[in-house]
């Protein structure tokens, strides 16, 4: 059988370097597979492109099309949701005493007996395909994030990151996503702000009707190590070949004050670690929440208060 070639990335706007201006923050920000994409793409490009902000304190610094061929090629989500791909798939046996107990404390049922499922499992118990496990809306004292992974109360079973199945499924060869990445020295809490007037750009265009909620049609960094995860996976030189590890602004903040390219990509791949608090006590937490909406100095010191990784055993 005939195969097509993988067509390559389409780099519109080059990247142009890490910032060496630990004030400056690079934001991602890419469209999901089920939003329109040239309506969303414009949609998000004209608020930008009109907010006072534009070209004084925040930029573009690079604009990509990534094929979907490409996407599936090179495992780009496989690898982006690495850790909430093996929670969906392990479930129960992955989550570690703190986990337990904050899951015990929130639903108020001991952990040991709860039907704590992996979304694969559920989709085989409830008999749904991903799209519409995906498309289930619960209360939200039904449902509980921890370390990035979220639990679902629904039809007597907790489900483990309900949504993989459906991201996996729904980027597909034929799903091409576009890339775009922000520098401003404003900060996360401004381009959140900034967002929220893309969500409301969007609901005024008629354009969230079928995803719900705005998340589920664009992504963008919300932290110093979510920048870097967004970095492996979707930037690429401009001949259309991934970047690689090394490339993003915060990485080359840490390779500037001692941290190592291996070291980081230890904390990327295994982001449950024992941090100390002010007071001392100890706390499990993830790198990327533990750091999230952080500058790059406040993300390193942060960092200096690790004690231990977690390495999880499926």
């Amino acid at each position: 059988m005939d195969t097509k070639p993988t067509r390559s990335p389409q780099v519109l706007v080059p990247y142009t370097g890490p910032s060496a201006d630990p004030e400056e923050q690079d934001v991602f920000l890419y469209l999901r597979p089920e939003s329109n994409g040239v309506q969303v793409e414009s949609t998000i490009l004209r608020v930008v492109e009109h907010c006072g902000e534009y070209r004084r304190n925040l930029s573009l610094v690079y604009l990509a099309n990534i094929p979907g061929q490409f996407v599936v090629d090179n495992h780009l989500i496989e690898r982006y949701y690495q850790m909430q791909l093996t929670f969906a798939v392990h479930g129960k046996r992955l989550f570690t005493e703190f986990m337990r107990n904050e899951f015990t404390e929130y639903f108020a049922e001991e952990f040991s007996q709860a039907p704590i499922v992996g979304a694969f499992e559920a989709l085989a118990l409830l008999g749904l395909r991903p799209g519409e496990l995906f498309d289930v809306w619960v209360a939200d004292e039904d449902l509980l994030v921890i370390h990035g992974q979220t639990v679902k109360r629904y039809q007597g079973y907790y489900i483990v990151n309900y949504d993989i199945p459906a991201l996996l499924h729904k980027n597909n060869r034929d799903t091409d996503l576009a890339v775009m990445l922000f520098r401003t020295n404003l900060g996360w809490q401004y381009f959140s702000r900034l967002a929220g007037e893309m969500e409301q750009a969007l609901a005024e265009r008629g354009l969230l009707e079928n995803a719900r909620h705005p998340r589920r049609l664009f992504h963008y960094s919300r932290g110093p190590f979510q920048q870097v995860i967004d970095g492996w996976c979707y930037l690429c030189s401009p001949n259309g070949e991934l970047s690689g590890m090394g490339e993003t602004s915060f990485e080359a903040y840490l390779q500037r004050h001692g941290v190592t390219q291996a070291e980081v990509q230890k904390l990327i791949r295994h982001p449950l670690a024992i941090f100390c608090d002010e007071s001392g006590a100890a706390r499990e937490d993830s790198v990327f929440q533990r750091t999230a909406g952080d500058r790059y100095p406040e993300a390193l010191k942060k960092l200096s208060t690790m004690r231990a990784q977690v390495y999880l055993q499926p």
